[in-house]
């Protein structure tokens, strides 16, 4: 199973729009032609440790941000739906990768805030990961026919 951003942002997609059908999702800020109410997804200062045997332990951090029109009736009350609705299915979320396989993918440190009147949901995923390997197996062979005096 192969593990990227690409991925991650696609899964976590899926799990919004199984909700919320209506709302888009954005993976980059947009400057005009933002249909509100939407989420968009961002990666967080993420760090990279080495372990044995080519692993590695990849620590993401990521931020679901659900922006809506300002000052609406029950805004306030939208944005705790929403966040109940992520406690209750991102501590375990599937991952899908570009061939299809799916994984259950589990989140660490989940928490969320509002900051003028956005939600911000934000958690870490640690997921350990190895490099590919590139073998090359010795081809040919020389023969050295060396002898000792």
């Amino acid at each position: 199973m192969i593990f990227t951003l690409e991925n991650i942002i696609n899964s976590l997609a899926g799990v919004l729009t199984a909700r919320y059908p209506d709302y888009p999702v954005y993976a980059s800020p947009n400057q005009q032609g933002t249909d509100y109410p939407c989420f968009f997804i961002f990666f967080m200062p993420s760090k990279i440790e080495k372990h044995m045997n080519d692993r590695f332990l990849r620590d993401l951090g990521v931020d679901i941000v659900f922006v809506q029109q300002r000052n609406i009736v029950n805004g306030n009350a939208e944005i705790q739906a929403i966040a109940e609705y992520l406690d209750g299915t991102l501590e375990l979320f599937d991952y899908v990768d570009s061939s299809g396989r799916t994984a259950k993918i589990r989140t660490f440190e989940r928490q969320w805030q509002t900051e003028d009147d956005e939600m911000h949901y934000q958690f870490h995923i640690r997921q350990r990961v190895s490099a590919p390997r590139n073998n090359e197996l010795m081809q040919i062979m020389e023969e050295n026919n060396a002898s000792i005096k």
